[in-house]
C-alpha cells in the first residue's frame, strides 16, 4: 500500500487550521515535514505521531506560576 502524503493545504483542513498558520508553523520548525522540489508534503501517520506526542499536560497537572 502506498503511503500517503498530504499538501500544506491538506494539512491545514486535516488540523483544522488556516494555511498561514501551517506556513507558519514550518518556518519555526514545529511540524514535521518533507520537501518535495520547492513543495512541502507531510505523512499523515507521522503527522498523527506528532499530535499525540505534543499533547499538553492539563493545566492542574502542569502547575501554575502563581504558587
Amino acid at each position: 500500500m502506498k503511503e500517503r502524503l498530504l499538501s500544506v493545504e491538506e494539512l491545514a483542513e486535516y488540523l483544522q487550521l488556516s494555511t498561514k498558520t501551517v506556513y507558519r508553523m514550518l518556518r519555526r520548525g514545529q511540524v514535521p515535514c518533507y520537501r518535495v522540489g520547492n513543495q512541502w508534503r507531510f505523512r499523515k501517520e507521522t503527522i498523527d505521531a506528532w499530535l499525540e506526542n505534543e499533547q499538553q499536560q492539563p493545566l492542574e497537572a502542569a502547575g501554575t506560576e502563581s504558587e
